[in-house]
């Protein structure tokens, strides 16, 4: 009998039919895993060890059969696989591309030996080479990193079908160049050395790391941050820990479970895989990586000096994988709507308890704002994989306003009861989103899977409906918005007085039938509600008392729904904060500054905590030259709690011009700093870069190590000689290879750099800011730049060119 969730593991669903399937489910992961940056390239030593779920007959017909089965796994494209073995017998094995998932699929004979064990273990001896950074892969001298994006560990199924991602506990035992620190989740057994017990996806980081700790034995946090950070850096890692253990906390309360191991908070220099310019800034930068028990934040933020909204709920949505995906193993179709958009619904949560319900519906409204690009167009969540080009936006916004659907139309409570029945370890095994069932051949009815009268499977949508949920409505929610696309358009119309009232026109422009509440409201505030069916194409009414001086009637004012369009919901129309945004910012960049200042005062009017709004208008004031106003507008923005980063920029920006002004040379270098570290685009990067130069000369404090210098001198001349012998022992390979192969491809006549200012940006790194006057062809270029060069194992290398506006 299966016992326990990690004794056994359970069965892929949506097979069809089970006579001739072969199933296997990972029960553990062993890795032993040798870091080589000499060699750009990790070798591992992986074991499997496997359930067998396949039909026992199956074993009997493997001879017989004309379509002979393997055992098959997948792994990454480049892996170069040089041993497999099957219960520690060799086996040999073939490989073969699989072109739509672009992974390499490894395999052997399916045997009736290995059909009839029930468990058996599979090693597997590869390396991997990592020539070149990728979002999940990377192999250099500073960092290193190995994630579930990268394939890097084989599976028995990709992550893109039915199925979902392999998860399970693992075990990982890292050799590392010396000096550096191995990060993973679960328990630290070594310093090396991690054991997962929660079901996860293998992941390792190594890098040059500090450490901050936070939250004892209830809720653990463990803060990575880049070794040598300033005292900036290091208050920034302490604000980091503190609000990682706030999310904790929220968690363990809300789940009632505890934290089985620490939360990972992990620095990485996750800006850009190659040079930039300001036409590609934004396009090229990664995103984080989030998964059970650990996140990844990029190491710009140790350069800020206050945690943005982004940040926070970057946090909080990689905490709670802990308690959604962590528990319990989930799997089937729609597993995105457990483990993607679920930590998404509770993001908004969190950010309700700890800033105010109005923070939880801002959450909620930019999901929105986020979805509407790609709603009209996007397919049914049910039918989402991870292959698809819209899957995160429509997964995570799309899917989190789903869950909020749920959770208002069958209640709080007994959605929240839900959720904590479902995500149980002690009473469940395995987790499916609608159930589990396995559609058989020939006209015959789904059968539920076998194994779920052996063990504890259960599907979220049983739960909910075990716990007080009406079924008619849950399979209503289910069929409209998981299972199928819909997308209605509620349009209100103007109130109008007849012989029988007030009277306003309501339709529906897009799909489907749909009740949706009417709230107006009267010129003495009293709130007057209905509610009506709104039918795809059909005109409806709704009515109020003669005599009613209605000054404002909304349909769906709680954005219960998603829609093709919410602008047509209101009469009278308001501009949206995002619209008086564009119209303020239009002005703006048009210089007329007091068109700006008048549309983004419209629109505070409406939305007065809108931050970026905020901040626009302090730099239109700024901008007249109304700077103790303008002052106290980014003071008071920079106060405001949670700031999205693009108000943090900005305020900083303005502050730091104004300082300037004053001759505070000091003060307005630091400020264009932050300004600079809140990357929100090329342009706006180097020009605080350039402005902080000017403030660090006017303050005396341009200081350019003096082996930044010697390098700089000797990189210029490699780069003339024009060979890879020349340049690349100048460079870190591993991160800016085809940068290094442009400069000999086309061999520059003339490459001069000038140093105009350092960054120390921790122990190891530097960040120049450099002028390049270049020669190629018989052609002139010229521009900004940015270095970072790295010191490690007693060379100073290029390690990183975040800008390169050259032209």
């Amino acid at each position: 009998m299966l016992k326990r969730l990690f004794l056994f593991s359970l069965v892929l669903l949506g097979s069809t039919g089970v006579a001739i399937a072969q199933e296997f489910e990972v029960k553990k992961y062993e890795l032993n895993v040798t870091i080589k940056p000499e060699e750009l390239k990790a070798d591992v030593q992986a074991k499997l060890r496997l359930v067998n779920l396949s039909d026992p007959n199956l074993a009997d017909r493997i001879l017989l059969d004309s379509n002979k089965p393997r055992f098959a796994f997948y792994i990454n494209l480049k892996a170069a696989i040089t041993e497999m073995k099957v219960n520690g017998a060799p086996a040999t094995f073939k490989t073969n591309e699989e072109l739509r998932s672009n992974l390499l699929r490894v395999y052997t004979d399916l045997t009736t030996e290995i059909a009839s064990a029930r468990e058996l273990e599979v090693d597997f001896t590869y390396s991997l080479p990592a020539a070149d950074r990728g979002i999940g892969l990377r192999i250099a001298a500073g960092e290193s990193y190995l994630l579930p994006q990268s394939a890097w560990v084989p599976t028995p199924h990709t992550p893109f079908a039915d199925h979902g991602a392999d998860t399970a506990p693992f075990s990982l035992t890292v050799n590392a160049p010396a000096g550096l620190k191995v990060v993973s989740s679960g328990i630290r057994k070594s310093e090396n050395s991690y054991e997962q017990s929660m079901a996860g996806q293998p992941f390792v980081i190594v890098g040059d790391y500090d450490m901050v700790t936070r939250g004892g034995d209830a809720h653990p946090v463990e803060v990575f941050l880049p070794r040598g950070v300033n005292d900036t850096g290091k208050q920034q890692a302490q604000r980091l820990a503190a609000e990682a253990e706030r999310v904790i906390a929220f968690y363990v309360k809300y789940f009632n479970v505890a934290a089985l191991a620490p939360f990972r908070v992990i620095s990485s220099q996750a800006r850009s895989l190659s040079t930039i310019t300001s036409d590609n800034f934004g396009a090229v930068r990664e995103v984080s990586f989030a998964t059970v028990g650990a996140v990844t934040v990029d190491d710009n933020l140790f350069r800020r000096d206050l945690l943005d909204q982004g940040t926070i709920e970057l946090m909080a949505g990689a905490a709670a994988r802990a308690w959604v995906d962590g528990q319990v193993l989930l799997r089937g179709r729609g597993t995105g709507m457990l483990r993607d958009a679920l930590p998404v619904y509770l993001v908004a949560q969190y950010m309700g308890e700890r800033f105010g319900a109005a923070q939880r519906e801002a959450s909620f409204e930019r999901y929105r704002r986020a979805y509407a690009i790609i709603a009209r167009d996007d397919a049914p969540l049910l039918m989402q994989s991870l292959l698809d080009r819209n899957y995160t936006t429509s997964m995570f916004n799309k899917g989190a306003i789903v869950w909020r659907l749920i959770e208002k139309q069958v209640g709080k409570q007994v959605f929240d009861n839900a959720l904590r029945a479902s995500l149980s370890r002690r009473n469940v095994d395995a987790l499916s989103l609608s159930g589990w069932y396995l559609q058989t051949q020939q006209g015959k009815p789904p059968q539920v899977h076998p194994l779920c009268g052996l063990s504890r499977c259960i599907s979220f949508k049983e739960v909910l409906l075990s716990v007080g949920a009406d079924r008619r409505l849950v399979n209503e929610i289910f069929s409209n918005w998981i299972e199928a696309g819909l997308l209605p358009d509620f349009a209100i119309g103007q109130p109008q007085t007849t012989a029988d009232g007030v009277e306003a026109t309501i339709t529906n422009f897009g799909a489907g039938e749909v009740t949706v509440e009417i709230v107006a409201t009267t010129d003495k505030g009293e709130k007057l509600r209905q509610t009506v069916i709104a039918k795809s194409g059909e005109f409806g009414a709704v009515k109020f008392p003669g005599g009613t001086t209605l000054v404002s009637i909304e349909a769906d004012p709680d954005k219960l729904y998603l829609q093709a369009d919410y602008t047509n919901d209101l009469f009278p129309r308001r501009a949206s904060q995002s619209e008086a945004f564009g119209q303020a910012n239009l002005a703006f960049s048009k210089n007329d500054f007091a068109t700006a200042e008048a549309k983004a005062r419209e629109g505070l009017k409406e939305t007065p905590n809108a931050t970026i709004l905020q901040a626009l208008l302090g730099r239109a004031l700024l901008a007249q030259k109304k700077n103790d106003e303008a002052a106290k507008v980014f003071e008071a923005v920079l106060k405001s709690e949670p700031l999205p980063l693009q108000a943090y920029g900005a305020a900083n920006l303005g502050l730091a011009e104004i300082a300037q002004e004053q001759g505070k040379f000091a003060e307005a270098a630091l400020r264009f700093r932050f300004a600079s570290m809140s990357d929100l685009d090329a342009a706006t990067t180097v020009a605080a870069r350039d402005s902080a130069l000017k403030a660090e000369r006017g303050a005396g404090a341009v200081k350019i190590p003096e082996d930044a210098r010697a390098f700089l001198v000797k990189f210029d001349a490699a780069v003339l000689q024009g060979t890879a012998a020349a340049v690349n022992p100048y460079v870190e390979l591993g991160n800016l290879r085809r940068f290094a192969q442009s400069l000999v491809v086309r061999k520059p006549s003339t490459w001069v750099t000038e140093a105009l200012r350092a960054e120390e940006w921790d122990a190891s790194r530097t960040a120049i800011d450099v002028t390049l006057k270049i020669r190629i062809e018989g052609k002139d270029y010229s521009g900004r730049a940015v270095y970072v060069i790295s010191r490690a194992g007693g060379k100073v290398l290029l390690s990183e060119v975040p800008v390169f506006d050259v032209k």
